[in-house]
């Protein structure tokens, strides 16, 4: 679910990569932290991920680890 958000966006962390001068392409998974043992999710504070994108990560979390719906 979250590879398929990060593929929504690619085009946008491959500029932003650009714009940053990075060697190589921003990942989605560079912007959050998953805790393997408790699930604990959050997002790092140095992330400058737009909110919609944010937004769309959270909804898979909570989908995936907390078997929450959108409606």
């Amino acid at each position: 679910m979250i590879n398929k958000v990060e593929k929504e966006y690619q085009l946008y962390f491959g500029l932003r990569s650009i714009q940053k001068k990075l060697d190589g392409v921003e990942s989605i998974y560079d912007h959050f932290n998953l805790n393997g043992e408790t699930l604990e999710f959050c997002f790092q504070k140095e992330s400058d991920l737009p909110q919609e994108i944010r937004d769309n990560i959270t909804l898979a979390y909570q989908e995936i680890f907390l078997a929450t719906k959108s409606i």
